[in-house]
């Protein structure tokens, strides 16, 4: 990003107001304060009562109307969230391969179409919430905000209220500024750049000289991401500057290090309740899950050669369809062939 675009964009944040041009005529959009926000959050919450009985597709219904139409399948929603799982698996190896770039190559172009699959499918998902009673509430909610918050370059207001509103005007300009919307990878940008830097090294705890609830949506975006390079940066295990200004290899950085404390938390609770059972020298442990998750942290415990053995007996099981004896299992013979070694050693 240039760097003239960059100070815009924060002097915009820092300011908490937009200026935007709509009819080759300035306005302002100042960002509504939480008296706004509550005064929206009741007007929609009003409206959404008394139109909730009308004639709309209701949230646990759409998912139908979209297989009807020939957009969705009843596996839709497992697909989204596998391939949010995978986009996360592709960041994570993408950071652990921060050192090897023809590979990253690779995992990079594999992540791109993940994500492109991923859009595409959200979109679908989501594509006739705005026929849903909650969907009209949350449109209701951000027209008043509008109405609410634009102004001309003088400061007056340019909606008076509802009433005889130009809903083609404000839709208008709804779509300017939607197009001028600050996405999160320009706000990483902007909260790693040095004139930013600046500010936020300064005075961290009264940068806005104001209470944390009046911030801007776009001032506490920004904080928030600098608390997390900020924690980044102090961690024990701080990952390198090219991973700082890589957004899917930090996010893999970030991953990998949630997966980790998952693990150590797993462990803590799993030695926890197996203490004092005489188990210590066990060599498998079966514990019962009471869910899907966590029978995943569970299985997450397994070292590599506990995660290979499951699957190497996995792979024996789904060939043979009649029962094989504990005995005769490959690992099972592998111990006993180590065992059988090391007396024979003992015996010389």
């Amino acid at each position: 990003m240039e760097k003239h675009i960059l100070n815009l964009y924060l002097s915009r944040i820092l300011s908490g107001f937009y200026i935007f041009i709509y009819n080759d005529t300035k306005y302002k959009l100042i960002y509504p304060n939480m008296h706004i926000k509550y005064s929206a959050d009741f007007y929609a919450l009003e409206e959404y009562e008394n139109n909730k009985f009308n004639d709309w597709i209701y949230e646990n219904q759409v998912v139908d109307y979209l297989i009807d139409s020939g957009l969705w399948n009843y596996d839709g929603d497992n697909q989204l969230t596998k391939i949010e799982n995978q986009i996360e698996d592709n960041k994570v190896e993408l950071y652990q391969n921060f050192l090897n770039p023809p590979q990253q190559k690779q995992i990079r172009k594999n992540l791109s179409s993940l994500k492109r699959n991923y859009d595409k499918l959200y979109t679908i998902r989501h594509s006739l919430d705005s026929l849903t009673p909650e969907g009209y509430s949350d449109l209701l909610k951000n027209q008043y905000i509008l109405i609410h918050s634009i102004y001309t370059i003088d400061n007056k207001r340019v909606f008076d209220s509802f009433s005889n509103l130009d809903y083609n005007e404000l839709n208008s300009i709804s779509n300017i500024l939607s197009e001028h919307t600050i996405d999160i990878a320009t706000f990483r940008k902007i909260a790693r750049s040095d004139i930013w830097k600046n500010y936020w090294s300064a005075n961290k705890e009264r940068l806005f000289d104001k209470p944390t609830i009046d911030w801007t949506d776009e001032q506490r975006t920004l904080v928030v991401l600098s608390k997390m390079y900020d924690s980044a940066s102090e961690h024990p295990e701080s990952p390198v500057d090219s991973v700082f200004e890589d957004d899917d290899m930090f996010d893999g950085w970030m991953i990998h290090q949630r997966r980790e404390s998952e693990k150590i938390r797993s462990k803590n609770r799993t030695e926890k309740i197996l203490e004092g059972k005489g188990l210590d020298k066990a060599n498998e442990v079966y514990i019962m899950a009471s869910s899907k998750d966590e029978a995943k942290s569970i299985y997450a415990l397994n070292d590599n050669t506990g995660l290979n053995t499951i699957k190497e007996r996995s792979q024996i099981l789904a060939k043979n369809n009649q029962d094989i004896k504990e005995s005769d299992l490959p690992d099972v013979q592998r111990s006993l062939q180590l065992q059988y070694n090391q007396q024979a050693m003992n015996r010389k």
